[in-house]
Protein backbone atom coordinates (compact mmCIF):
# COMPACT_ATOMS: atom_id res chain seq x y z
CA UNK A 1 0.00 0.00 0.00
CA UNK A 2 1.08 3.63 -0.56
CA UNK A 3 2.67 4.79 2.69
CA UNK A 4 2.07 8.52 2.29
CA UNK A 5 -1.57 8.01 1.41
CA UNK A 6 -3.09 8.20 4.92
CA UNK A 7 -1.08 11.30 5.82
CA UNK A 8 -2.16 13.43 2.88
CA UNK A 9 -5.85 13.70 3.88
CA UNK A 10 -4.83 14.54 7.45
CA UNK A 11 -2.55 17.31 6.22
CA UNK A 12 -5.28 18.73 4.00
CA UNK A 13 -7.76 18.53 6.86
CA UNK A 14 -5.29 20.38 9.09
CA UNK A 15 -4.93 23.07 6.40
CA UNK A 16 -8.70 23.54 6.28
CA UNK A 17 -8.87 23.80 10.09
CA UNK A 18 -6.07 26.40 10.12
CA UNK A 19 -7.75 28.42 7.40
CA UNK A 20 -11.05 28.35 9.25
CA UNK A 21 -9.35 29.54 12.43
CA UNK A 22 -7.52 32.26 10.52
CA UNK A 23 -10.81 33.55 9.14
CA UNK A 24 -11.72 34.66 12.64
CA UNK A 25 -8.87 37.17 12.58
CA UNK A 26 -10.13 40.59 11.52
CA UNK A 27 -8.11 43.48 10.13
CA UNK A 28 -8.73 47.20 10.45
CA UNK A 29 -11.29 48.63 8.03
CA UNK A 30 -13.39 51.80 7.92
CA UNK A 31 -16.57 51.38 10.01
CA UNK A 32 -18.79 52.62 7.17
CA UNK A 33 -19.64 49.70 4.86
CA UNK A 34 -19.36 51.66 1.60
CA UNK A 35 -16.10 53.29 2.68
CA UNK A 36 -14.70 49.87 3.64
CA UNK A 37 -15.61 48.40 0.24
CA UNK A 38 -14.04 51.36 -1.56
CA UNK A 39 -10.90 51.04 0.56
CA UNK A 40 -10.54 47.35 -0.29
CA UNK A 41 -11.09 48.07 -3.99
CA UNK A 42 -8.35 50.71 -3.97
CA UNK A 43 -6.11 48.44 -1.90
CA UNK A 44 -6.38 45.76 -4.58
CA UNK A 45 -5.55 48.28 -7.31
CA UNK A 46 -2.45 49.43 -5.46
CA UNK A 47 -1.19 45.99 -4.45
CA UNK A 48 -1.62 44.58 -7.96
CA UNK A 49 0.30 47.57 -9.37
CA UNK A 50 3.03 47.01 -6.77
CA UNK A 51 3.66 43.46 -7.98
CA UNK A 52 5.42 44.80 -11.07
CA UNK A 53 7.22 47.54 -9.13
CA UNK A 54 5.75 50.89 -8.16
CA UNK A 55 7.56 53.70 -9.95
CA UNK A 56 6.74 57.41 -10.13
CA UNK A 57 3.63 58.14 -8.05
CA UNK A 58 1.98 60.35 -10.66
CA UNK A 59 2.44 57.81 -13.45
CA UNK A 60 1.28 54.89 -11.35
CA UNK A 61 -1.79 56.76 -10.11
CA UNK A 62 -2.71 57.89 -13.62
CA UNK A 63 -2.52 54.28 -14.77
CA UNK A 64 -5.13 53.31 -12.18
CA UNK A 65 -7.62 56.11 -12.88
CA UNK A 66 -10.05 54.08 -14.96
CA UNK A 67 -10.36 51.23 -12.44
CA UNK A 68 -10.43 53.66 -9.49
CA UNK A 69 -13.29 55.67 -11.03
CA UNK A 70 -15.20 52.47 -11.76
CA UNK A 71 -15.40 52.06 -7.99
CA UNK A 72 -15.40 55.63 -6.70
CA UNK A 73 -18.17 56.84 -9.06
CA UNK A 74 -20.50 54.29 -7.44
CA UNK A 75 -19.83 55.60 -3.91
CA UNK A 76 -21.70 58.41 -2.19
CA UNK A 77 -19.51 61.52 -1.59
CA UNK A 78 -20.06 61.24 2.18
CA UNK A 79 -18.60 57.71 2.20
CA UNK A 80 -15.64 58.98 0.16
CA UNK A 81 -14.97 61.66 2.80
CA UNK A 82 -15.34 59.05 5.55
CA UNK A 83 -12.64 56.99 3.85
CA UNK A 84 -10.31 60.01 3.51
CA UNK A 85 -10.71 60.81 7.22
CA UNK A 86 -10.16 57.18 8.18
CA UNK A 87 -7.01 56.99 6.06
CA UNK A 88 -5.65 60.13 7.72
CA UNK A 89 -6.25 58.56 11.11
CA UNK A 90 -4.58 55.28 10.12
CA UNK A 91 -1.54 57.12 8.76
CA UNK A 92 -1.20 59.07 12.02
CA UNK A 93 -1.68 55.88 14.09
CA UNK A 94 1.09 54.14 12.11
CA UNK A 95 3.53 57.01 12.70
CA UNK A 96 3.11 58.92 9.43
CA UNK A 97 3.43 60.92 7.28
CA UNK A 98 5.37 58.28 5.38
CA UNK A 99 8.27 60.58 4.46
CA UNK A 100 8.85 61.48 8.12
CA UNK A 101 8.61 57.85 9.26
CA UNK A 102 10.98 56.73 6.49
CA UNK A 103 13.69 59.15 7.68
CA UNK A 104 13.11 58.28 11.33
CA UNK A 105 13.35 54.53 10.63
CA UNK A 106 16.70 54.53 8.90
CA UNK A 107 15.49 55.36 5.38
CA UNK A 108 14.40 51.77 4.79
CA UNK A 109 11.24 51.21 2.73
CA UNK A 110 10.70 47.87 4.43
CA UNK A 111 10.26 49.70 7.73
CA UNK A 112 7.37 51.78 6.37
CA UNK A 113 5.63 49.17 4.21
CA UNK A 114 2.19 49.61 5.79
CA UNK A 115 2.44 53.40 5.76
CA UNK A 116 3.59 53.40 2.15
CA UNK A 117 0.58 51.36 1.07
CA UNK A 118 -1.82 53.64 2.95
CA UNK A 119 -0.12 56.62 1.34
CA UNK A 120 -0.51 55.17 -2.15
CA UNK A 121 -4.14 54.27 -1.55
CA UNK A 122 -4.68 57.87 -0.45
CA UNK A 123 -3.03 59.15 -3.63
CA UNK A 124 -5.32 57.04 -5.81
CA UNK A 125 -8.37 58.15 -3.81
CA UNK A 126 -7.47 61.85 -4.04
CA UNK A 127 -6.78 61.62 -7.76
CA UNK A 128 -10.08 59.89 -8.47
CA UNK A 129 -11.93 62.45 -6.33
CA UNK A 130 -10.27 65.27 -8.26
CA UNK A 131 -11.51 64.07 -11.66
CA UNK A 132 -14.77 62.41 -10.59
CA UNK A 133 -17.02 65.42 -11.27
CA UNK A 134 -15.91 65.52 -14.91
CA UNK A 135 -15.07 61.90 -15.69
CA UNK A 136 -17.71 59.85 -13.85
CA UNK A 137 -20.13 58.50 -16.51
CA UNK A 138 -23.70 59.65 -16.02
CA UNK A 139 -24.96 56.06 -15.85
CA UNK A 140 -22.84 55.20 -12.79
CA UNK A 141 -25.11 56.17 -9.91
CA UNK A 142 -24.08 55.93 -6.26
CA UNK A 143 -24.96 52.60 -4.65
CA UNK A 144 -26.03 52.33 -1.04
CA UNK A 145 -24.33 50.43 0.28
CA UNK A 146 -21.48 50.09 -2.18
CA UNK A 147 -20.41 46.43 -2.27
CA UNK A 148 -17.17 46.80 -4.22
CA UNK A 149 -16.08 46.17 -7.79
CA UNK A 150 -12.80 44.39 -7.07
CA UNK A 151 -14.12 42.23 -4.22
CA UNK A 152 -16.90 39.65 -4.03
CA UNK A 153 -18.21 39.82 -0.47
CA UNK A 154 -21.59 38.16 0.03
CA UNK A 155 -22.01 37.34 -3.66
CA UNK A 156 -22.94 34.15 -5.46
CA UNK A 157 -20.21 33.20 -7.91
CA UNK A 158 -19.56 30.92 -10.84
CA UNK A 159 -16.02 29.59 -11.09
CA UNK A 160 -14.68 27.91 -14.24
CA UNK A 161 -11.09 26.71 -14.66
CA UNK A 162 -8.92 24.14 -16.36
CA UNK A 163 -5.33 23.01 -16.66
CA UNK A 164 -2.83 20.17 -16.80
CA UNK A 165 -1.59 17.73 -14.17
CA UNK A 166 1.30 15.38 -13.54
CA UNK A 167 0.46 12.22 -11.60
CA UNK A 168 2.12 9.58 -9.46
CA UNK A 169 0.01 6.41 -9.46
CA UNK A 170 0.37 3.57 -6.96
CA UNK A 171 -1.44 0.23 -6.75
CA UNK A 172 -0.17 -2.46 -4.46
CA UNK A 173 3.62 -2.43 -4.76
CA UNK A 174 3.61 -0.84 -8.23
CA UNK A 175 4.41 2.84 -8.91
CA UNK A 176 4.07 4.72 -12.18
CA UNK A 177 3.78 8.17 -13.73
CA UNK A 178 1.08 9.59 -15.99
CA UNK A 179 -0.35 12.92 -17.10
CA UNK A 180 -3.61 14.56 -18.01
CA UNK A 181 -5.82 17.57 -17.67
CA UNK A 182 -9.08 18.61 -16.09
CA UNK A 183 -11.72 21.30 -16.16
CA UNK A 184 -14.08 22.28 -13.40
CA UNK A 185 -17.26 24.29 -12.97
CA UNK A 186 -18.25 25.41 -9.48
CA UNK A 187 -21.08 27.42 -7.99
CA UNK A 188 -20.53 29.09 -4.65
CA UNK A 189 -21.03 31.99 -2.30
CA UNK A 190 -18.64 34.20 -0.39
CA UNK A 191 -19.30 34.95 3.27
CA UNK A 192 -17.72 38.21 4.32
CA UNK A 193 -14.30 39.38 3.14
CA UNK A 194 -12.43 36.10 3.64
CA UNK A 195 -14.42 32.88 3.35
CA UNK A 196 -16.23 31.32 0.40
CA UNK A 197 -17.74 27.88 -0.20
CA UNK A 198 -18.18 26.23 -3.61
CA UNK A 199 -19.50 22.94 -4.98
CA UNK A 200 -19.64 21.53 -8.47
CA UNK A 201 -18.05 19.05 -10.84
CA UNK A 202 -14.60 18.45 -12.30
CA UNK A 203 -14.08 16.31 -15.40
CA UNK A 204 -10.58 15.05 -16.10
CA UNK A 205 -8.79 12.94 -18.69
CA UNK A 206 -5.64 10.86 -18.16
CA UNK A 207 -3.15 9.30 -20.52
CA UNK A 208 -0.75 6.55 -19.44
CA UNK A 209 1.48 3.76 -20.77
CA UNK A 210 1.04 1.31 -17.87
CA UNK A 211 3.42 -1.55 -17.17
CA UNK A 212 2.42 -5.19 -17.44
CA UNK A 213 3.28 -7.89 -14.92
CA UNK A 214 6.81 -8.14 -16.38
CA UNK A 215 7.43 -4.40 -16.10
CA UNK A 216 7.12 -3.70 -19.82
CA UNK A 217 5.22 -0.70 -21.14
CA UNK A 218 1.92 -1.47 -22.84
CA UNK A 219 -0.02 0.70 -25.27
CA UNK A 220 -1.60 4.04 -24.52
CA UNK A 221 -4.54 3.81 -22.11
CA UNK A 222 -6.93 6.74 -21.76
CA UNK A 223 -9.01 7.32 -18.65
CA UNK A 224 -11.72 9.61 -17.38
CA UNK A 225 -12.07 10.96 -13.83
CA UNK A 226 -15.13 12.68 -12.40
CA UNK A 227 -14.89 14.60 -9.11
CA UNK A 228 -17.64 16.43 -7.23
CA UNK A 229 -15.60 18.68 -4.94
CA UNK A 230 -16.75 20.87 -2.08
CA UNK A 231 -14.23 23.73 -1.91
CA UNK A 232 -13.48 26.13 0.93
CA UNK A 233 -11.60 29.28 -0.16
CA UNK A 234 -9.83 31.67 2.18
CA UNK A 235 -9.11 34.99 0.45
CA UNK A 236 -6.28 37.38 1.25
CA UNK A 237 -5.96 40.67 -0.67
CA UNK A 238 -5.19 39.28 -4.13
CA UNK A 239 -4.28 35.67 -3.35
CA UNK A 240 -6.27 32.80 -1.90
CA UNK A 241 -5.81 29.29 -0.56
CA UNK A 242 -8.29 26.46 -0.96
CA UNK A 243 -9.01 23.11 0.63
CA UNK A 244 -11.39 20.60 -0.93
CA UNK A 245 -12.87 17.14 -0.54
CA UNK A 246 -15.25 15.16 -2.72
CA UNK A 247 -16.44 11.96 -4.38
CA UNK A 248 -14.29 10.44 -7.11
CA UNK A 249 -15.47 8.36 -10.06
CA UNK A 250 -12.91 6.72 -12.36
CA UNK A 251 -12.99 4.61 -15.51
CA UNK A 252 -10.70 3.71 -18.43
CA UNK A 253 -11.32 3.17 -22.13
CA UNK A 254 -11.06 -0.60 -21.79
CA UNK A 255 -13.57 -0.68 -18.92
CA UNK A 256 -16.16 1.94 -19.83
CA UNK A 257 -18.94 -0.17 -18.34
CA UNK A 258 -17.26 -0.05 -14.92
CA UNK A 259 -17.02 3.02 -12.68
CA UNK A 260 -14.69 2.83 -9.69
CA UNK A 261 -15.71 4.98 -6.72
CA UNK A 262 -13.28 6.79 -4.49
CA UNK A 263 -12.25 9.82 -2.42
CA UNK A 264 -10.64 13.08 -3.54
CA UNK A 265 -8.81 15.50 -1.20
CA UNK A 266 -6.89 18.55 -2.38
CA UNK A 267 -5.38 21.94 -1.62
CA UNK A 268 -4.30 24.83 -3.83
CA UNK A 269 -2.95 28.36 -3.77
CA UNK A 270 -3.90 30.95 -6.36
CA UNK A 271 -4.47 34.58 -7.17
CA UNK A 272 -7.06 36.80 -8.82
CA UNK A 273 -6.31 39.65 -11.18
CA UNK A 274 -8.38 42.83 -11.31
CA UNK A 275 -11.88 42.72 -12.76
CA UNK A 276 -12.00 42.52 -16.55
CA UNK A 277 -15.48 43.58 -17.65
CA UNK A 278 -17.71 41.09 -15.79
CA UNK A 279 -15.17 38.51 -14.57
CA UNK A 280 -11.97 38.09 -12.56
CA UNK A 281 -9.18 36.14 -14.31
CA UNK A 282 -6.93 34.06 -12.13
CA UNK A 283 -4.57 31.10 -11.83
CA UNK A 284 -3.79 28.50 -9.19
CA UNK A 285 -1.30 25.75 -8.36
CA UNK A 286 -2.70 22.70 -6.63
CA UNK A 287 -2.04 19.21 -5.31
CA UNK A 288 -4.58 16.45 -4.70
CA UNK A 289 -4.65 12.94 -3.29
CA UNK A 290 -7.13 10.39 -4.61
CA UNK A 291 -7.99 6.84 -3.61
CA UNK A 292 -10.10 4.69 -5.96
CA UNK A 293 -11.55 1.57 -4.35
CA UNK A 294 -10.98 -1.18 -6.90
CA UNK A 295 -10.93 -4.97 -6.76
CA UNK A 296 -7.65 -6.37 -5.54
CA UNK A 297 -5.66 -3.34 -4.41
CA UNK A 298 -6.91 0.23 -4.17
CA UNK A 299 -5.51 2.74 -6.67
CA UNK A 300 -3.86 5.81 -5.12
CA UNK A 301 -2.99 8.87 -7.19
CA UNK A 302 -1.06 12.00 -6.25
CA UNK A 303 -1.74 14.84 -8.71
CA UNK A 304 0.19 18.11 -9.04
CA UNK A 305 -0.72 20.78 -11.55
CA UNK A 306 -1.73 24.31 -12.45
CA UNK A 307 -4.93 25.78 -13.83
CA UNK A 308 -6.24 29.09 -15.12
CA UNK A 309 -9.79 30.23 -14.64
CA UNK A 310 -12.33 32.95 -14.08
CA UNK A 311 -14.65 34.00 -11.24
CA UNK A 312 -17.97 35.53 -12.31
CA UNK A 313 -20.10 37.40 -9.77
CA UNK A 314 -23.72 36.43 -10.35
CA UNK A 315 -25.66 38.49 -7.80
Amino acid sequence: MLRLGPTVPRQSLLLIILLTAASACARRLPPDRSAAALYRDLERLVTVAETTGWGIDRKEVEGLESEALDSLCRVDPLARRNLREWLDGEVARAGGPVEVAWRARGQRLGAVETLLRLHRIGLVLDDAERIAAVDCPFWLAAEEPFRGRQISDGRWQLHASGGGKGMVVAQGDRRDLSGGGAGRLLLGKSFGPRSALYAGVELGATAAFPKDALGNRTGLVLGVDVVTPVVYRYTLTNAYVEGEVGWLGRTTEDQLDQLDHGLHVGASIGGRALRTRFFFPGAAFGVSWERAFVDGADLTTLKIGARVGVDIDLW
